[in-house]
């Protein structure tokens, strides 16, 4: 009995690790498009989601787009009426994941398939 039990117990623990494996080990790279954001405006907390239009401008999930690669790189296109875009790198640095470019820094939240970015007031989340 106590070696049936002994087993149970093993492959439980085996279990276990390989789910906290497979869950940690799931990098931040690939490409996150808009979701909402959050922004206040003339001391007025304003929500926009996707498909919503913000100062007369239809936001799709293509409003925001983040490229996130393996090489440490990283992409972000805006296409609100007009499209503009930043590249530069990105690194983890304790604890925190940080977008550099153009000479600034900004820190991004990673949680599973989301990052959310917290700019002067303005929120924003992408998704996978």
């Amino acid at each position: 009995m106590k070696k049936v039990l002994t087993g149970i117990i093993s492959a439980i623990a085996a279990f276990v690790l390989c789910v906290c494996v497979v869950a940690c080990s799931g990098g931040v790279e690939g490409t996150y498009k808009f979701s909402k954001m959050s922004v206040i405006t003339g001391g007025v907390n304003v929500d926009i989601s996707v498909g919503e239009k913000f100062m007369g401008v239809s936001l799709t999930e293509d409003a925001f787009v983040l490229t996130v690669n393996d090489d440490n790189t990283f992409e972000l296109v805006i296409n609100m009426g007009e499209t503009n875009g930043v590249s530069g790198i990105w690194e983890l640095k304790d604890g925190k994941y940080y977008l550099l470019a153009e000479g600034n820094s900004i820190e991004v939240v990673f949680q599973g398939n989301t990052a959310v970015f917290d700019m002067e007031g303005t929120k924003l989340e992408l998704r996978k």
